[in-house]
């Protein structure tokens, strides 16, 4: 029933004004028999009436759908599509505006000026969302205060899109070049500016090329800037764990864990982009080593990270175990939130490189010698 009284439309401080004028008319004019007064106040009554219905059947059958997309990344510009269709068969509504709350920090609404009968408004915005994890579909409102501004309807409705909010890819030179298996690393991404690999094509110049990287014959025929295309040496495989080992007394804040979620999802994304086969571990697979064989298709990892909570560990014993058990010499990367400091010496000699990460640090440690010596 509240959702009924609030589509039925409101006088608003413009149409009390007339209402009283009309009802301030009627009266003096009756009182002093002048029939002009008189009919102008039953006129203004009627205008009332007439402006009551119109409002009334404005926003009738009008039909808001919001397109969002399924997945996003958090705190990243994405597109999603509004539609409003009028589906009378007679009578377009005019004077809409949309409150939506997916609209970007600062814009309140927008205004459709006219929808005809029987046809629809399409427009698509920008919007961005920051907490990471699922976001409910957030609410909207219609309204519309035509035709003269004397009554106000409103229709106010909460949204069922559920919108997958994956954490931000975060990556930093070091865990780059750490994960590439090759020198210093000159862009914040695989494959650019860089002559430490063997010439695989060309392309067009990027921000961050050398200038001796330019093709200077192509640039006299074309008037374009190409430049050589190098390809890199990477890991075969990587291993991904995560874990909170936290010693006691020790304050993790929130931002400090979306931060790491962040970096583990920058290590993803250049798994993507290299082709590099990888498996993830952690208290949000249960522990369980979860193995992507086709880099291409990381959104079930993402999706890991997306639920992720926060659950401190009180020894690293697990850490180890899982360390101690895994096959293969690949390199490990184990990150945390907290210090490498508190735990990087608490672990067990491997015969392979482990990268300690957390979010200020890179501690590698190399392999023991004699172990894959032992091994071999």
């Amino acid at each position: 029933m509240s959702a009924k009284r609030k589509e039925k439309p409101l006088i608003t401080s413009r149409g009390k004004g007339l209402a009283g004028m009309s009802t301030l008319m009627f009266l003096v004019g009756s009182f002093i028999g002048q029939t002009f007064v008189v009919q102008s106040g039953i006129f203004g009554f009627l205008v009332l009436i007439v402006c009551y219905w119109l409002a009334k059947i404005n926003l009738k059958n009008i039909q808001f759908i919001r397109k969002m997309p399924s997945a996003v990344f958090s705190g990243v510009d994405f597109d999603y599509q509004v539609e409003m269709v009028n589906y009378r068969k007679w009578l377009g509504s005019r004077n809409v505006m949309i409150y939506d709350h997916y609209l970007p920090f600062g814009e309140k609404g927008f205004a459709v000026d006219a929808i005809g009968s029987g046809r629809r408004f399409v427009e698509v915005f920008k919007s961005r969302i920051i907490e990471r994890g699922i976001s409910n579909g957030r609410g909207y409102r219609i309204a519309s205060d035509f035709p003269l501004g004397l009554f106000e309807v409103s229709k106010r409705r909460r949204g069922n899109e559920n919108v997958l909010v994956y954490p931000r890819p975060m990556l930093t030179r070091k865990l780059e070049t750490a994960v590439l298996g090759y020198g210093q690393s000159e862009s914040s991404f695989p494959g650019a500016g860089n002559r430490d690999g063997e010439i695989c094509g060309v392309r067009e110049f990027q921000k961050g090329d050398k200038v001796n990287q330019i093709i200077w014959a192509s640039y006299a025929k074309t008037g374009k800037f190409i430049v050589r295309d190098y390809d890199f040496p990477v890991s075969e495989k990587l291993s991904i764990i995560f874990h909170s080992y936290c010693p006691s007394g020790k304050l993790i804040w929130p931002e400090v864990f979306e931060h790491s979620m962040s970096l583990i999802a920058g290590l993803l994304m250049v798994c993507r982009e290299r082709g590099i086969p990888f498996e993830i571990c952690g208290p949000f697979t249960g522990w369980r080593n979860v193995e992507c064989k086709s880099p291409s298709k990381i959104e079930k990892f993402l999706e890991f990270l997306s639920y992720a909570k926060h659950e401190p560990e009180s020894s690293i014993e697990k850490i180890s175990e899982i360390l101690t058990q895994m096959k293969g010499s690949h390199p490990v990367f184990l990150v945390s939130e907290t210090d490498v400091k508190l735990w990087a010496n608490q672990l067990p000699n491997m015969p392979r490189v482990i990268h300690c990460v957390d979010n200020k640090a890179l501690k590698s440690r190399h392999p023991d010698l004699k172990l894959i010596k032992r091994v071999a």
